[in-house]
């Protein structure tokens, strides 16, 4: 998740209760409040446990050194996006904070500033990781949120697919990518993996400090496309994506619909896919109270849990998606929280959309777009939602209906 500025309760309340570092902690960083390792400034790193007895602090605590976990991850992501001379030294301090929590990971300012950064990361993840992949995971999850504690995102403006590509790029040059990783060809900006896989190739084809260049070009002014003009020898991003799908022999996954209809941007053809509109459900479907069960046309699809058969999706925070066997507890639990989600309009769509899409493609990863859309749509309640959809997207496409609420439900 992109760094976000909201409050939380003081995060250092249970650091004593939390039990002993594995026994190779006498490797680790220093623990001074602010010191330099080979020339990098590094804050403060601080650390809390909510709940010690929960199964996924057991699960962190048999795998990993937070010492050593937190002081990596901070010099991984300067030597990746920065130089001495241009890394930042206004951080003050970064607090990992292990609770229990919907999602995955998401890192935020703190009640102090934004120069105190918190990194909060699931115990009910953590605790459901397979035991053979649970330290790979926790170390690729942090080095993916550590970057943005650092990262420049154009004032508030970078698509957020170029901001968390950039956080998986650095992941997978850390070799901490998950082993379902895979490059795909739908856009650019779909984010994570996706995105990190095109600025590598980026970096084979215009030096090792692309990314580096690209992050900078983030620093003090607003995105627009020109970056890429600036960082390709003035090259379009459009034209930089066609190579790449080119070279990797990648095709856009195909969409539900019964027509196709071509327009031209920037001088590149785009296609793009129609699907059936599918009308809205009534107020009283949409305003759906938590307490009321509404059969939802889903059920768990088993998969296979290594080779071809194995499907992610993307979620907040890390990406990293272990598939669901449909008679595993895990499927009933994804589930339920997919029948449970609500939208009122009060928080980030783009959030949201990736909870969605990724609760949707573990359980029926070949759900239509259409249904896709009545799915979502069930989900909207409050007046506000109601009234917005009824007033601006009833007729339009899923995509468009995502769009849409991503643009208008944002930076919440």
């Amino acid at each position: 998740m992109a760094a976000t500025a909201i409050r939380q309760p003081s995060p250092l309340a249970q650091v004593s209760a939390a039990p002993p570092q594995p026994a190779d902690s006498a490797a680790e960083a220093p623990t001074s409040n602010l010191h330099h390792h080979e020339q990098w400034h590094i804050p403060r790193l601080l650390f809390a446990v909510k709940d010690v007895s929960h199964e996924g602090a057991t699960k962190y605590f048999n795998t990993t050194n937070t010492q050593r976990l937190l002081h990596d991850a901070v010099i991984g992501v300067l030597e990746t996006l920065y130089t001495h001379e241009t890394a930042p030294t206004t951080q003050r301090s970064i607090t990992l904070i292990l609770r229990s929590m919907d999602g995955i990971a998401n890192t935020t300012g703190s009640e102090l500033d934004n120069d105190h950064k918190e990194i909060h990361f699931s115990l009910d993840y953590i605790g459901q990781l397979p035991d053979d992949r649970a330290r790979n995971e926790i170390l690729g999850v942090i080095r993916h949120e550590m970057v943005h504690c650092w990262q420049y995102d154009a004032c508030g403006t970078a698509p957020d697919g170029l901001i968390e590509g950039i956080s998986d790029f650095v992941r997978m040059k850390a070799g901490l990518g998950p082993p379902h990783w895979a490059r795909k060809g739908d856009r650019w900006d779909a984010g994570y993996e996706a995105t990190a896989y095109f600025l590598d190739y980026l970096c084979s084809r215009f030096g090792n400090d692309t990314v580096k260049r690209i992050n900078l070009a983030m620093k003090h002014t607003k995105y627009t496309p020109e970056l890429w003009l600036d960082i390709s020898g003035g090259i379009p991003v459009e034209k930089l994506w066609d190579d790449y799908k080119t070279a990797f022999n990648l095709h856009p996954t195909p969409r539900l619909g019964p027509g196709d209809s071509e327009k031209e941007k920037e001088g590149y053809a785009v296609i793009v896919k129609e699907e059936a509109a599918t009308p809205l459900p009534s107020k009283t479907e949409a305003r759906l109270p938590q307490s009321v069960e509404k059969p939802l046309p889903i059920t768990p699809t088993p998969m296979a849990t290594h080779g071809p058969g194995m499907r992610r999706s993307r979620s907040p925070g890390s990406g990293d998606v272990w598939p669901f066997a449909a008679d595993t507890p895990a499927a009933h639990v994804m589930l339920d929280r997919l029948k449970n989600m609500r939208f009122e309009g009060k928080s980030d769509a783009t959030r949201y959309l990736l909870e969605f899409e990724a609760l949707v493609d573990r359980l029926q990863p070949e759900m239509s777009d259409v249904d896709r859309k009545l799915l979502l749509c069930t989900s909207f309640c409050g007046p506000r939602m109601v009234d917005w959809y009824e007033t601006c997207c009833r007729a339009v496409t899923y995509l468009q209906l995502k769009e849409a609420m991503q643009e208008t439900f944002r930076n919440y």
